[in-house]
């Protein structure tokens, strides 16, 4: 992970909360001690008792607690000392000193969380299960703008749900790192058209494992620097590191 921030200026990484929270009888989070729940900001302590399903909190609490060790990871500072705010549309940053002008995104589906950090500017992060049912004539509409409709609808199932899958987190990732999630209506914006314009660059890499039952999709979408960029298949990472053969793997999606 800290060999790909190095390299490209950010980083994405995958884990599951079950890495982060010890789990009891049924596979259900047990709580956090005094600890662990010092590791939250009071902004997400506050989150956190709103959230009425165990499988909510423990994706949550897990989220931060990841989220919080890979800005410590980049800065060489301690994850108990990185603080995180946020926007007013909810969009978290980092409020630190060590840290100035560090972007980070976050996002989660099930067991699986995803982080990301940059340097160099805005940067936004979705993950769906590769599997997700995505019928056009349901989110067709809602989804595609004129000509992402003319180039979709020709396409024969299941080509045309992978694409509208692909679609779907790219725009997620792109409208949270703009900070309105999603507030900013899909279909609205032609995906290509707008990163070309802005100055953005995007990935998507698919993450298997056992950890990853069929597969998920993870997109990113970030500010492009004058620094070589490419996409993120090396900068994808399982962490921490006790996955399955216990080794950091990296993907070479993308």
């Amino acid at each position: 992970m800290r060999e790909a921030f190095t390299a490209h200026g950010r980083a994405v990484v995958h884990s599951r909360w079950r890495e982060w929270l010890p789990a009891g009888p049924g596979g259900h989070a047990v709580a956090l001690g005094p600890a662990g729940r010092g590791m939250l900001d009071d902004h997400d302590r506050r989150r956190l008792r709103t959230l009425p399903r165990p499988a909510a909190r423990a994706r949550f609490l897990a989220s931060r607690l990841l989220l919080k060790h890979l800005v410590a990871a980049v800065t060489d500072t301690l994850p108990a000392a990185v603080c995180l705010a946020y926007e007013p549309g909810g969009r978290p940053y980092v409020a630190h000193p060590a840290a100035p002008g560090l972007e980070v995104s976050l996002s989660h589906t099930g067991d699986l969380l995803v982080a990301a950090v940059s340097r160099y500017g805005r940067i936004g992060v979705d993950v769906e299960p590769a599997g997700r049912p995505m019928r056009y004539a349901d989110v067709g509409r809602r989804l595609c703008a004129p000509a992402e409709h003319a180039a979709l609808a020709p396409l024969a199932e299941p080509e045309r749900a992978r694409a509208l899958l692909r679609l779907w987190t790219l725009k997620e990732a792109y409208t949270k790192a703009l900070g309105q999630g999603m507030r900013l209506a899909f279909a609205e914006f032609e995906f290509e058209a707008a990163v070309s314009r802005g100055g953005w660059r995007c990935a998507v890499s698919e993450v298997r494992g056992p950890f990853s039952p069929g597969g998920h999709l993870v997109s990113a979408v970030w500010r492009q620097h004058g620094c070589s960029v490419g996409g993120f298949g090396r900068e994808l990472v399982e962490w921490p590191r006790r996955f399955g053969n216990n080794r950091m793997r990296a993907d070479g999606g993308g």
